[in-house]
């Protein structure tokens, strides 16, 4: 069953792909956005699917927690057909900026700075830190 705001579409792949890229991923700490869409591709020509809408489910497997990657890849590696739930964006996709630290002796550290604005057009910051062992 789908949430409100949540609507889904099944595409055919075209000479060029579904005509859809990609901003986000779990690398990122965020979900994963529609960046664009390409003039004449398949995403456009449904007419459904818009810049800042959130990719939510790809043939059935759940976006959260994916990487940028993988969502490309189950995207590419599937059938000449797509099946993809996403969530109504706000018409703002958003942004990151990614700071690594690496102080003498001290495991990467990474900072990643959200920009976005909110439903009424105010802008939002987050801020997320994280150290990684390795």
């Amino acid at each position: 069953m789908q949430e409100t705001g949540q609507y889904s579409v099944e595409l055919a792949r075209g000479p060029k792909g579904f005509g859809f890229s990609l901003r986000g991923g779990s690398e990122y700490n965020m979900d994963i956005y529609v960046l664009a869409l390409m003039d004449g591709g398949p995403a456009q020509q449904c007419g459904k699917i818009q810049v800042s809408d959130q990719l939510v489910e790809i043939n059935g497997e759940p976006t959260a927690g994916m990487t940028h990657a993988q969502a490309v890849e189950h995207i590419r590696n599937g059938s000449s057909r797509i099946r993809l739930v996403l969530k109504k964006g706000n018409g703002f996709i958003p942004d990151y900026v990614s700071i690594c630290l690496r102080p003498t002796g001290q495991p990467l550290a990474s900072l990643v700075l959200c920009v976005t604005n909110s439903p009424r057009g105010e802008p939002c910051f987050c801020l997320v830190g994280r150290v990684e062992n390795k």
